[in-house]
């Protein structure tokens, strides 16, 4: 299944309160609409503001892993060097 990335965090962030993954809640939009016969629940447009709020929030979430991942390569290369020289 291919959604966006600024949808895909966003529902991530919704199940993970719920305590699903995105499988489990499949799952249960997939049985629900066998059982109803229908999608389960209204389709209504998302407002662009909430939209683009949910694209900041991701932009934000690769800025703050990146940065991270280049905190522990540094760490690990220091540490790499402070064995090298002993």
């Amino acid at each position: 299944m291919r959604v966006t990335p600024a949808i895909k965090f966003g529902s991530e962030q919704v199940l993970r309160q719920l305590g699903l993954n995105m499988s489990e809640a499949m799952e249960l939009f997939l049985h629900r609409m066998i059982v109803d016969q229908r999608i389960p629940f209204d389709v209504v447009a998302l407002d662009t503001a909430t939209l683009a709020h949910l694209e900041d929030q991701w932009e934000e979430k690769q800025r703050s892993a990146k940065k991270h991942k280049r905190h522990v390569q540094n760490r690990t290369r220091t540490q790499a060097q402070r064995k090298g020289g002993q």
